[in-house]
């Protein structure tokens, strides 16, 4: 099971007429990036994909569950639209004040998370020594050495947590709550121009490696 996670300091109001005359807010845009290539295939859903979004400014973890994902189409409409009414659930007239995850559509659920230093305690199946953080800060103190993403022992079984905002204090103060407590790997992928497009090189890398061990087997 892949989970991602994207750490996001704050973000903007929009609303669906916005999306209906393409006036989309490229913050909004480039989060569908995010979920499109999290999860899109040609004609099916990746399946053992799980995304996960921390809006601290909304104190609210969003959770994409990839097997029970339904209605998550190839386009930005559809994927702004979706964001749009799981954001409701909290902020909106449903207004959810309980700390348990509220279902908004099929796959897409939320919760109240207050502490950013809990987030990882709400992921499904996460395993304290597979969680790799992107690490593209500008102290280069704040982390031991780099490994290469091709040193995982299995690509397909880690967390990849990666701050939308690299250099934000949220960012700084979330990682060192949670080297405390976790086994965490490094990689650096700001070669890479993106989330979206570091997240696809991700979903590449996974997809080769169970390529190569199918012809291993045969």
């Amino acid at each position: 099971m892949v989970n991602f996670l994207i750490l996001i300091e704050k973000f903007p109001k929009f609303s669906k007429s916005d999306i209906d005359v393409g006036k989309t807010p490229i913050y909004v845009y480039n989060l569908c990036s995010i979920m499109r290539e999290s999860f899109c295939l040609s004609y099916s859903i990746r399946k053992n994909n799980n995304l996960y979004l921390y809006f601290e400014s909304l104190q609210l973890l969003m959770k994409y569950k990839g097997k029970k994902l339904r209605f998550l189409g190839s386009d930005e409409r559809s994927q702004a639209l979706l964001l749009k009414r799981a954001l409701e659930k909290i902020n909106g007239d449903e207004k959810v004040k309980t700390q348990e995850w509220e279902k908004s559509t099929p796959g897409i659920f939320v919760k109240r998370l207050p502490n950013s230093g809990s987030i990882l305690e709400n992921i499904n199946n996460i395993l304290h020594n597979k969680i790799v953080f992107n690490a593209e800060f500008e102290d280069k103190n704040l982390y031991p050495d780099v490994i290469n993403l091709y040193d995982l022992d299995d690509m397909s079984e880690y967390c990849y947590i990666f701050p939308y905002s690299q250099n934000s204090q949220s960012s700084l103060r979330f990682l060192q709550v949670i080297k405390e407590n976790y086994n965490l790997k490094y990689i650096n992928l700001s070669n890479i121009k993106g989330i979206e497009n570091k997240i696809l090189y991700i979903n590449f890398r996974i997809d080769q490696s169970k390529d190569i061990n199918k012809e291993i087997e045969k």
